[in-house]
């Protein structure tokens, strides 16, 4: 056989396989993704029997003045969070960006830690705070938590970690010229502000603010601690489905709860297509703040402001799971880290549940999200089967996760379906995955599956595409090319990626709080339960345990990443 039947030979497998794995994936997004979505869309226009009644759910819905009043309620603590989240994180990425202030990486990390922790626990810090019988309330203040205020302050915590980020990056990438230019034409910093800091950065700008008022809408874990009788859409969907076993309205509440995702998400997108089209010139030079020692210093001293607040609420948590009897009893225990004796036996079962889905959800994830990226991007068969699939993974984006967590109750509970007209009832094989640890893994790696899969593609697409032309050529398998040239020359975005998955799975409580089981309940899960019961302390001290778990993983990645740069470093000098 010549060398040119061999290379030929290589070349169709080579093929084949990657036809075989791109409709994997696209059965993949199908299974896990699309057909969830139709199951929970078609509820809204049926009873919970199953019967046809059109806009009836709708009519209903919009008929009934406590769920309309949700609606408003929503929009309304969205907006205000919005505004007073990227107000405050606006002031503290300036002084990290452009200022010389002391003590900015330290300013970061404790701006981060409310992303180590559910949701649920900034509203219990406040409690412990604000409450009934909140440290500040027995000193004679009531600012009354309970309500939109104190949904507000937990959401503004929530919110400010992912602002902050966003709002870091924009300021990061200007151009220094900019600034030399506007001071030899004698410009004061007012007119600079905003004739050159603001447009060059007006598209981070836009992504913090989607950013912060979806999430802020989509939120279930704090209005679920202190919203008292404040209603918000996401809570509705909770007590309807939960509360009131009422499919069809909850299906119903999860659409209108999906509408304002998905108007941000196209917002967002447009914005960046933008900002992509206005690349910054290679001839760019790094912005350096020019010395000023009263500008350091206001920064410096608002930032501290800012981020003790932060730090206030976890000080707090901290001193309640080993206190005795918070704020009575201040007595050191440690009595309330014995999670087994308010969880009938399952408290430590449900860290191991936790750590156990994480680390499969960050791994698999991990895997699967870089190989779909990767047959998406860089490989060639099947064109329009890769687009369809490159629409499916940025649909998750505009999904909030408890859409998800209801559709795969609705899709996964059923044991068969039936097809209309012919009243043929298909078997469904996928059933035997519901209340398994493995359906809480696969909605983790959906939820979070676009964030991720963007992470990915930025990585691939830095790389030269021909790699694989010269692959090709040589008749080299793809995967050859995939496991010992992508991959490597990717590993800092893999990392990044299976550290978002496993951070952002031990904290999410949305898109599992339908599909979990007592067998298979996460700490976060049981914090919330133990919220709800009374079992303040216990559930504080599991709080601490989730966030020690995520740092300690975060600090590993940081020490590992730290050691791959130096190593890179040490081999790019000359």
């Amino acid at each position: 056989m010549s060398n040119d039947q061999v290379r030929k030979e290589r070349t169709i497998s080579s093929e084949t396989i990657l036809k075989v794995l791109t409709m994997v994936m696209l059965l993949s997004f199908l299974v896990f993704l699309l057909f969830p979505l139709i199951t929970v869309f078609s509820k809204v226009f049926q009873s919970n029997s199953g019967e046809f009644v059109g806009f009836a759910n709708f009519a209903k819905y919009f008929s009934t003045p406590s769920l309309m009043r949700s609606i408003g309620n929503s929009i309304h603590v969205s907006f205000v969070t919005t505004v007073i989240s990227v107000g405050l994180a606006f002031g503290v990425a300036y002084a990290i960006s452009r200022t010389n202030m002391p003590f900015k990486k330290g300013f970061q990390y404790i701006a981060m830690l409310p992303q180590f922790v559910p949701t649920m626990v900034h509203g219990m810090a406040l409690v412990y705070l604000f409450g009934r019988q909140g440290l500040i309330t027995k000193m004679g203040i009531d600012i009354g938590l309970y309500g939109e205020l104190g949904v507000v302050i937990a959401e503004v915590l929530y919110t400010f970690p992912q602002v902050l980020m966003v709002l870091v990056v924009a300021m990061s990438s200007a151009d220094n010229r900019l600034y030399e230019a506007a001071s030899c034409m004698g410009a004061g910093p007012g007119r600079v502000f905003f004739r050159v800091t603001l447009p060059g950065m007006k598209y981070g700008l836009i992504s913090a603010v989607t950013i912060a008022f979806t999430k802020c809408f989509t939120d279930f874990g704090a209005p679920q601690v202190v919203g008292g009788n404040f209603s918000v859409v996401a809570t509705d969907i909770y007590k309807q489905v939960l509360g009131q076993q009422n499919m069809s309205m909850g299906a119903v509440v999860g659409v209108i709860l999906t509408i304002p995702a998905i108007v941000a998400f196209i917002i967002d997108s447009i914005s960046k297509s933008k900002a992509d089209s206005e690349s910054i010139s290679s001839k760019a030079v790094a912005f350096k703040p020019v010395e000023n020692k009263k500008r350091d210093i206001g920064y410096f001293i608002y930032s501290l402001f800012v981020t003790a607040l932060i730090a206030v609420m976890f000080v707090v948590i901290a001193l309640a799971a080993f206190a005795k009897r918070w704020p009575y009893d201040l007595t050191f225990t440690l009595e309330h880290f014995d999670f087994d004796s308010v969880l009938l036996n399952s408290g430590m079962k449900a860290i191991w549940v936790s750590v156990k889905m994480s680390l499969l959800t960050a791994v698999i994830g991990g895997i699967l999200t870089f190989l779909f990226a990767y047959l998406i991007e860089k490989s060639k068969p099947m064109p329009l089967v890769r687009s369809i699939c490159r629409f499916f993974a940025m649909m998750p984006m505009a999904l909030p996760g408890m859409v998800i967590g209801l559709a795969y109750v609705m899709f996964f509970n059923k044991t068969g379906f039936t097809i209309p007209l012919i009243g043929l009832v298909i078997p469904n094989p996928f059933h035997s995955l519901y209340r398994t640890l493995a359906i809480m893994v696969i909605s983790n790696i959906v939820h979070m599956f676009s964030v991720t899969y963007i992470t990915a593609t930025t990585a691939l697409k830095k790389l030269d595409s021909e790699y694989e032309n010269v692959a090709d050529s040589m008749a080299v398998p793809f995967y050859q090319v995939f496991l010992h040239v992508s991959m490597p020359m990717s590993l800092p975005a893999i990392l990044e990626i299976i550290m978002y998955y496993f951070v952002n799975t031990m904290v999410t409580i949305s898109a599992l709080v339908f599909l979990y089981t007592v067998r298979n309940q996460p700490m976060a899960l049981a914090i919330l339960n133990m919220d709800e019961n009374g079992d303040y302390a216990a559930a504080a001290a599991m709080s601490l345990v989730i966030l020690l778990i995520n740092v300690i993983v975060r600090s590993i990645y940081e020490i590992f990443n730290y050691i791959c740069r130096r190593r890179a470093e040490k081999f790019s000098r000359p």
